[in-house]
């Protein structure tokens, strides 16, 4: 499950970054809109790396810990 929300988490926040990355290439919004995209890097590449972690521990998703 932990490997499930990690690749959600990086569709989830990939997708809006890497269309904001085209809209700035083709000129369509300003260049100031790159810090928009760096904090979305930040906050989605934090949660990928907490989910796949919990994946490799096998720990669920929502929990802090392995079930007994």
């Amino acid at each position: 499950m932990s490997l499930i929300a990690a690749l959600a988490t990086f569709a989830i926040f990939g997708i809006p970054v890497w269309a904001t990355h085209l809209a700035i290439s083709n000129g369509i919004v300003p260049i100031w809109t790159y810090a928009a995209v760096v904090g979305l890097v930040f906050i989605g590449g934090n949660l990928c790396l907490a989910f796949l972690r919990k994946a490799l521990d096998g720990v669920a998703p929502l929990r802090d810990r392995k079930r007994r």
